[in-house]
């Protein structure tokens, strides 16, 4: 994934919509570790006064635990690469609504114990919001009151000993970090996550003219009943969700292909491709917007027993109309279709939620 992609994408559900509020409390540290689930040795906080505004800059070392806290699925998807590499997540936000400030990440510097201070190179340097580097402040998604932020990771590898206590500086601020040992038998995979190795790939020749059923989708009277008619689908196996993705409308349909699919009417082109996953617990979707609007298959993850299984692997989909896994924004009344496969890890048997975002639908 593109981290241009991941910027344009990331803010709707990460961590700085819970920062800007810690500011008038009496120990930041802990309110975020409450808020987010965090364990409080992987945080550092550090407030500093700007031109006469607070701004706080949040700080949080990228591990398993990390991952395994409350940030949502799209951000645990953006952090995953940097487990292992003594990475931060960086997230500076202000009270005020600006799309602008003067955050300036050349400012921050590293200590490791018995080391000197030593400014970040230009190079460990990650955007997550587009303009992170330049001070560019995105307003938080949970409204206006609650100010601005941005985000970045900064990547330490050998700057840093994990295993010992290092000093975070902005300026002369600072912010210590001591990383407790991992636990023993502890898993290098985030819990409730697909690994890398989940599936083994399958890809299909892409779908040719989708353009009749675009119309189909499109069409305001669309019911999950009378699309199940229409396809000659057992219409438990149909969900439709009607939602709204950065003020834009998106509708997404989703079938589970059971067995029966297999004498539906979906087409003898669309069952040759679908055999493989057919009878696995396998959803198939398709995702549609008459304006067009922000997308990233990233956003989607499965929900059993209060686990949240995320993606990080290609291999977790099968893409039916090209591109599906580059994407970053439907196209305007254009259909966007894959199949996402349960992870090992849940039981197609019971029931279970495939959710996009804050959005989702359940089965059975």
């Amino acid at each position: 994934m593109r981290w241009s992609d991941v910027g344009r994408a990331l803010l709707a559900s990460s961590l700085f919509l819970l920062c800007a509020a810690f500011a008038a409390l009496g120990d930041p540290r802990d309110e975020f570790a409450r808020e987010t689930g965090l364990d409080g040795d992987l945080i550092g906080v550090i407030q500093v006064d700007v031109g006469g505004t607070e701004m706080t800059v949040a700080f949080v070392f990228i591990d398993v635990r990390a991952l395994e806290s409350h940030v949502s699925p799209s951000l645990r998807q953006a952090l995953q690469p940097y487990v292992g590499r003594n990475a931060l997540y960086v997230n500076p936000s202000v009270r005020n609504v600006v799309s602008h400030f003067d955050f300036t990440p050349q400012a921050i510097a590293v200590q490791g114990e018995g080391r000197e201070r030593t400014m970040a190179p230009a190079s460990a340097w990650v955007e997550l919001t587009p303009g992170f580097l330049g001070g560019a402040f995105l307003v938080n998604p949970a409204g206006t009151e609650q100010g601005s932020g941005s985000e970045g990771v900064l990547v330490l590898g050998d700057l840093i000993d994990p295993t010992r206590p290092f000093d975070i500086f902005y300026g002369n601020e600072r912010t210590t970090f001591r990383i407790l040992p991992a636990a023993p038998g502890s898993s290098s995979t985030p819990v409730g996550s697909t690994s890398a190795a989940s599936h083994d790939p399958i890809s299909v020749p892409a779908l040719g003219d989708v353009s009749s059923l675009e119309s189909v989708l499109a069409r305001s009277d669309l019911t999950e009943v009378s699309l199940a008619a229409l396809f000659a689908l057992d219409r438990s196996l149909v969900r439709i969700l009607d939602a709204t993705v950065t003020s834009a409308a998106v509708r997404f349909v989703f079938i589970r292909l059971d067995e029966s699919v297999r004498a539906s009417a979906l087409g003898v082109d669309l069952l040759s491709r679908l055999g493989p996953v057919i009878g696995t617990g396998a959803v198939m979707l398709w995702a549609i917007s008459t304006t067009g609007a922000p997308f990233s298959p990233w956003y989607f993850y499965v929900q059993q027993s209060g686990t949240n299984f995320v993606f990080f692997s290609s291999a977790s989909f099968v893409e039916l109309t090209s591109g599906f896994l580059g994407l970053d924004r439907l196209g305007p009344a254009t259909l966007a279709a894959a199949v996402i496969r349960l992870p090992k890890g849940v039981n197609a048997q019971a029931p279970f939620a495939v959710r996009y975002s804050t959005f989702g639908v359940t089965y059975p």
